[in-house]
């Protein structure tokens, strides 16, 4: 038996050696999977403080590394399944009647800026949003009739300077002449594949007039 293994030493040898760097391979492969996991940008859209369209829409960052929100798309779907949209980062509510915000109210009449990890926003009541897409979009209408709100953030990460987004749908149920909210997910989809990113990319220099 002894030596049988002597014999066979180097092949013992290779095979232990071979493993070992298995083993290793599997182990650096699963924490760069839960590195990327961790580093990877996860925004939260909730709703509260208020019924119907009276409630406010908070943004929540819930990954571990700063990201800055670069536009806020609204996405509104009518009855009959026809589609209105309308990009909204600004508070256009909160600019004074020469639309010339101050210094000292320049940063609270835009959603647009950096998020920290942890870190959430009120980017306003779903009422305020959509009067901000009649602004942006003359096709929308403040008391016209909705099947479904569609809020969709564009965020851009610090660390590889990616596009990402995330979005959540809310149906709107008319109950006694008063319009409830209720959303279709438990919580946002995010938006990060490559695909996804490039097609992020093509709206926004659409909107930007580059295409």
């Amino acid at each position: 038996m002894l030596q049988t293994l002597l014999e066979h030493a180097p092949l013992i040898s290779a095979g232990m050696a071979g493993l070992t760097a298995l083993i290793w391979v599997v182990y650096l492969t699963a924490f760069l999977a839960s590195y990327r996991r961790q580093r990877r940008p996860s925004i939260l859209i909730t709703s509260g403080a208020g019924r119907g369209m009276g409630a406010h829409c908070f943004v929540t960052s819930l990954g571990l590394e700063p990201v800055y929100v670069l536009d806020i798309i609204l996405d509104l779907t009518r009855p009959d399944g026809s589609r209105l949209r309308a990009v909204i980062p600004e508070r256009n509510e909160q600019l004074p009647q020469d639309e010339q915000a101050g210094p000292d109210d320049a940063r609270g009449a835009t959603n647009v800026g950096p998020l920290a990890s942890g870190e959430e926003i009120d980017i306003g009541r779903f009422r305020t949003m959509i009067d901000r897409a009649c602004a942006e979009n003359p096709e929308v209408q403040a008391d016209m009739p909705l099947a479904s709100i569609e809020i969709t953030v564009v965020t851009i990460t610090a660390a590889r300077a990616a596009l990402c987004a995330a979005s959540r749908q809310y149906r709107v149920e008319q109950r006694e002449g008063v319009a409830h909210l209720s959303a279709t997910s438990i919580k946002a989809r995010q938006i990060q594949g490559v695909f996804a990113r490039r097609r992020l990319a093509r709206e926004l220099e659409q909107r930007l007039g580059m295409r």
